[in-house]
């Protein structure tokens, strides 16, 4: 067989998959030719395919060496890289590749792969592009695009082309897979549920198919058909500690909680990040995992303050958006504060932040100057407040300190469990109505502040909210006068509220410390699960909330009181999405109390 021969017998057994013949064949072409570019080329990729990374890395060196002027080269010598995770060398090779053939659609879909792997999701985005304009039938090159515009917060878009994709190719799981997943973040958990739901059909096998799936169930409270899914996506892909979480989750929304604890200890386990025990020495926050995160909250809300506070401090590897500050001086853990000044910086949601307050007094008993940074809106609020030394706002000049601690750091330093959360209120700070916030007289009615819905960009607010058209239910309640502290309405609302009995106070709600004057002058606040309930809490004002199935953890569960504020009650719905039972618990309440 001639040369020739033999490299078209090597490409045919490359082709069908006989690797070791192939490799043989080439070898065979470059002890007669050397210097054959194409041979050492493709036997760099047989080479890198079984792992063999250098000796392919130099077949490929070689061959670009050879013949520098050909893209094809670069692409396979870019494809070698990728394999061996050698990324930056990738990305090189193959944006060679594709400025020497540059209508070769594979060239960029791989460099756009490369991109991908590396982190460059803009970069990608535009190769996936100019992949799809070159070789518009690609299913895999329409899906990765799909999939790095969900990344980039695209949803839109990424909706389009999935959908377009899915429609396009009916048989192709890994778009019905995306289009599951993507329909899931607009929040079309229908559309999901039956993307999802034809992923399974047609790539059973997949676990992301599966996964999908059952976040889809999760999303239209089937959680325990949810946790079916996972099972089977867990059967596939044992591997997966994402999937365990999921499962915790999904147990801990059926307030099944022992059994979302195991699921959390496995995904834990799972992905290699042991449980460190608080013995005998402090353990620091970087010895836990992300999946401590979750573990923590679980274990928060059934009551292990110890256990729980402690693996809370996995947050900060857990939360994208969240971050340790940088400061000039070291972070505070559990040092000896007495004549020390330490700066408390406030973290997570307002509603947090009042809550927490109350471990800064706690400091200065303790013998330490505390200087609290808070959110420029909470800054007048806390002005002339005796819980600190000076207040600041964030991005404002900072004093010099001997330490720094977020405020979440506080319950596990300072040893909180259960039984000793400070619970003495008021601890925020009394304020007094001004011209702007004085409220006249109701007669003989007791004035009552509600507040039916929280912010849309809190995760969970779509199971904390109640309806206005429920809440609406208590306002005709004889003897009682009703005040909306409600900011964020929902679609509907301003339609509705007013027609309703309520005096509408938004608009007096300019920060923190007008709705703490109005607060106040109220008799009885009533809230959903809103930074709400902790002003009112920590103003000592009695304030009944309103609290989902499966609550944050700071509710505990099974009891109508609270640790943390001593003038609350709590009601709870009796099964997922009871909004009526609540609030006609509510109403029967309100009676009793007018009645009294």
């Amino acid at each position: 067989m001639d040369a020739a021969g033999t490299l078209d017998a090597a490409i045919a057994a490359h082709r069908r998959g006989a690797m070791a013949d192939a490799e043989r064949l080439y070898r065979a072409v470059l002890n007669d030719n050397p210097g054959h570019a194409d041979a050492c080329a493709l036997l760099a990729v047989v080479l890198g395919a079984r792992g063999a990374f250098d000796d392919a890395l130099r077949y490929a060196d070689r061959a670009v060496v050879i013949d520098p002027a050909s893209g094809l080269l670069h692409f396979h010598r870019g494809n070698v890289l990728m394999a061996a995770q050698k990324l930056p060398d990738a990305i090189a090779a193959l944006e060679q590749a594709r400025a020497l053939q540059p209508n070769m659609a594979q060239v960029h879909y791989n460099l756009a792969n490369a991109l991908r792997a590396a982190g460059d999701w803009p970069r990608a985005i535009d190769s996936y592009r100019a992949a799809l304009a070159l070789d518009p039938a690609s299913p895999d090159t329409a899906n990765n695009l799909a999939l790095s515009l969900v990344h980039e917060k695209q949803i839109e878009e990424a909706q389009i082309i999935a959908s377009d994709l899915t429609a396009r190719v009916p048989g192709y799981g890994e778009g019905w897979i995306t289009l599951c997943n993507v329909a899931e973040k607009t929040g079309d958990y229908r559309l999901a549920l039956s993307a999802g739901r034809r992923a399974i059909e047609i790539a059973p096998q997949n676990h992301y198919a599966w996964f999908g799936y059952g976040v889809a169930l999760n999303r239209l409270n089937r959680d325990a058909d949810a946790i079916d899914a996972y099972t089977r996506a867990l059967a596939l892909e044992p591997g997966r500690a994402d999937i365990w979480d999921n499962i915790a989750q999904s147990y801990q929304s059926m307030n099944e909680l022992d059994k979302a604890y195991d699921a959390y200890r496995q995904a834990v386990d799972v992905a290699g990040q042991a449980i460190v025990g608080d013995g005998a020495r402090a353990v620091d926050e970087e010895e836990y995992g992300n999946r401590h995160w979750h573990l923590g909250l679980v274990e928060l809300l059934r009551g292990d303050y110890k256990s729980g506070f402690a693996h809370y401090r996995a947050r900060f590897k857990s939360i994208p958006e969240l971050k340790r500050l940088s400061m000039p001086f070291p972070l505070w853990r559990g040092e000896d504060l007495t004549g020390k000044t330490l700066l408390v910086c406030d973290e997570q949601g307002f509603g947090d932040t009042l809550m927490l307050a109350r471990f800064l007094p706690v400091l200065r008993a303790r013998g330490a100057r505390v200087v609290f940074s808070v959110h420029p809106v909470l800054k007048s609020f806390f002005a002339d407040w005796d819980g600190a030394d000076a207040v600041i706002a964030h991005e404002g000049q900072v004093p010099p300190c001997d330490f720094h601690c977020s405020s979440f750091d506080l319950p596990y330093w300072l040893g909180v469990t259960r039984d000793t959360v400070p619970a003495a209120v008021p601890y925020l700070p009394v304020l007094s109505p001004d011209a702007d916030t004085f409220l006249p007289a109701a007669g003989m009615a007791r004035k009552i502040g509600v507040v039916w819905g929280g912010s849309a960009l809190h995760k969970g607010d779509a199971k904390r909210s109640v309806p206005l058209r429920l809440m609406a239910k208590l306002f005709d309640t004889p003897g009682a006068a009703f005040y909306s502290f409600n900011r964020d309405m929902k679609e509907g609302d301003a339609a509705l509220l007013p027609r309703l009995p309520v005096e509408n106070l938004a608009p007096a709600l300019k920060d923190f410390a007008a709705a703490a004057r109005l607060i106040g002058q109220m008799d009885l606040v009533i809230t959903c699960d809103t930074a709400t309930a902790h002003l009112a809490g920590g103003l000592g004002k009695p304030v009944w909330i309103l609290l989902p199935f499966a609550p944050d953890w700071r509710w505990l569960t099974g009891r109508a009181d609270t640790v943390w504020y001593p003038t609350a009650r709590l009601f709870r719905q009796p099964r997922q999405g009871d909004w009526t039972s609540v609030v006609a618990d509510v109403k029967a309440a309100l009676m009793n109390v007018s009645q009294a």
